[in-house]
């Protein structure tokens, strides 16, 4: 008898067992509405639900600071009651002063530094070569400098939010115990900025895309599959499938929504965008994902797209790097469809 001490091994073989009963098989438009209702209701249930009412955003400006190009407000809104985000609007400098309806776009930072770390902040060349130039992390500085006007808050348990100490695993794990999913809550604060940036008088409220790194790519995902105010969303550095991305590699807890693989995988969940404009990136030699499979799972949004008949508002971008922001596409892409 040859005996098995592996965990992997076993989780592999529940994975091969596995059926998700809404992976997309729809084959006409109907059958298409039905699918995404039915997903998008099951998916607010398994990221632990949202509040039934929006409590008052109580929102203010605590401070502005005069950049090069840009004006960088740091602005604090409530999303639940006791619930702050502190955050950053980056306005470009020649639309501060004429109160025009301008296109915003939502940044959403990876692991890291929080908002400080996609607004560029940092103390001298020093950080910025460790925090800033490997990951191409500005990236809300750069759209800025577009012509966007840019929200970039700090996720739960990061930046300003990780004061008091409490980590994703932390936090990921406490709230199971009372039915908190830290994706579900993450999740709600993006839904509540899209609500912030609506209400700034200078923001077209037709005209806000959403844009993520890593953990802030995952952001992206849930956050623009159940908002449909996101009208493009740009994903960077997080696609695949559950297994390649979430089994088969030892990944950050607050990447996981219990019971997910018994409904949807990755891809019907990316699906749920569509057909807004979707813009893929992914590093060719990223090492957290496997290049073959990032190709296979696009090949599954693509049938999406194309039964939509929108094949041209579901972009790839496979560039020469590792888990960076490229922003080879995404600049025209939001200049595009926004």
């Amino acid at each position: 008898m040859e005996w098995n001490y592996s965990t992997l091994s076993y989780l592999r073989n529940v994975w091969e067992g596995l059926k998700p009963v809404l992976s997309f098989s729809a084959k006409t438009v109907q059958e298409w509405q039905k699918w995404r209702d039915e997903l998008r209701e099951k998916l607010n249930e398994l990221l632990g639900g949202f509040p039934e009412e929006k409590c008052s955003l109580n929102a203010g400006i605590i401070e502005e600071v005069k950049m090069n190009g840009y004006v960088r407000q740091k602005v604090v809104f409530d999303t639940e009651p006791g619930v702050s985000v502190p955050a950053y609007v980056l306005i470009p400098e020649g639309n501060v002063e004429k109160k025009g309806k301008m296109r915003a776009l939502l940044c959403l930072h990876g692991h890291g530094r929080g908002k400080d770390d996609v607004c560029g902040i940092v103390k001298d060349d020093v950080e910025r070569q460790k925090f800033i130039r490997p990951s191409n992390y500005d990236y809300a500085v750069q759209f800025v400098k577009r012509g966007y006007l840019v929200l970039a808050p700090d996720a739960r348990c990061f930046g300003e939010r990780g004061a008091d100490g409490m980590t994703c695993t932390w936090a990921f794990t406490s709230g199971l115990l009372m039915g908190k999913i830290l994706v579900g809550m993450r999740v709600w604060d993006a839904i509540r900025a899209i609500d912030y940036l609506q209400a700034r008088p200078e923001v077209d409220r037709d005209r806000i895309g959403c844009v993520g790194l890593s953990w802030g790519g995952t952001h992206t995902i849930y956050t623009s599959a159940l908002d449909e105010r996101i009208k493009v969303a740009v994903v960077s550095g997080y696609f695949g499938d559950f297994r390649d991305v979430l089994i088969e590699r030892d990944c950050c807890p607050c990447q996981y929504i219990p019971n997910i693989l018994k409904y949807a995988d990755l891809p019907d969940i990316v699906s749920l965008i569509a057909p807004r404009p979707l813009l893929i990136e992914n590093g060719k030699w990223d090492p957290l994902y496997t290049l073959e499979i990032v190709q296979r799972e696009y090949r599954k949004v693509e049938k999406v797209y194309q039964l939509l008949g929108v094949p041209e508002k579901l972009d790839i971008d496979l560039f020469d790097g590792a888990h960076t922001f490229s922003g080879k596409k995404a600049f025209n892409w939001t200049d595009k469809w926004l």
